[in-house]
């Protein structure tokens, strides 16, 4: 049993849970037995998690279980976690991307928490305007900064857009990464996030020519990968997509 078909289990009997009475006992499953088998599949996980080559601490076991916890409850059924080996970030993105049974490397993601370092708190507003965002992007891409400041202060109509001086995006602290994602270094996904910070989605994942539209990032521990359809990750997480990297050279 790995952690496709847990989740899927899961997944399962969670959309049984939703479903009317007259469904539940017309498939013969009742509320009671469905729990019974979400609580059988969490303790399997707690078990199963893991490879067997690593020795999780609890903060970790904790961070990959809110990780899936936060896919299962949206429903993204295209979803898949899958574990690398641990020299992965020593290969080639062409090795990863095989790893992952990607076909493009362009389907390879990461997370970034970007800081508003000229942020005003007087004139936050919760999307348009905030102090932090994490950014989807492409390991093929690298941030524009100046393209990521034009997005965000054009999400607003032209009479009520702030000035340039209040904006200078920036990597985030690893400190305040911790704080907000609650996730460790290299192991921040957009799923089960600590505070509610907005997401930006990098169009260029929208536009790829020649790539299918399923993307990999990560999963909640620095070897767990998350992959998805992109259609489900925009419905999922509700993001901003915005014209916000270039290719690398």
């Amino acid at each position: 049993m790995d952690d496709e078909y847990s989740l899927a289990v899961k997944s399962f009997a969670l959309l049984s849970l939703g479903s009317s009475p007259t469904a539940a006992s017309s498939s013969g499953s009742s509320p009671n037995s469905i729990s019974d088998l979400v609580t059988k599949v969490n303790l399997f996980e707690q078990k199963r998690n893991f490879p067997e080559n690593l020795k999780p601490s609890e903060k970790q076991k904790e961070e990959v279980s809110r990780a899936k916890n936060a896919v299962i409850a949206q429903k993204i059924y295209s979803s898949v976690f899958k574990w690398v080996p641990e020299n992965y970030y020593t290969l080639k993105l062409e090795q990863r991307a095989k790893l992952l049974g990607a076909s493009s490397t362009f389907q390879l993601c990461k997370s970034m928490l970007m800081e508003n370092k000229s942020y005003d708190a007087s004139c936050a507003h919760e999307r348009n305007y905030s102090r932090f965002y994490l950014v989807i992007l492409q390991y093929e891409t690298a941030i524009n900064n100046k393209k990521l400041q034009s997005e965000i202060r054009a999400l607003v109509p032209v009479k009520e857009r702030l000035d340039f001086s209040k904006f200078d995006f920036r990597v985030a602290s690893e400190e305040d990464n911790a704080r907000l994602t609650d996730y460790s270094h290299n192991a921040v996904t957009p799923f089960g996030m600590k505070e509610n910070v907005p997401i930006v989605l990098s169009k260029a994942i929208t536009e790829t020519k020649g790539m299918s539209p399923f993307i990999w990032m990560g999963g909640g521990h620095i070897h767990l990968k998350l992959g998805m359809a992109v259609s489900d990750f925009i419905k999922a997480a509700d993001p901003l997509v915005l014209d916000v990297t270039d290719a690398r050279p």
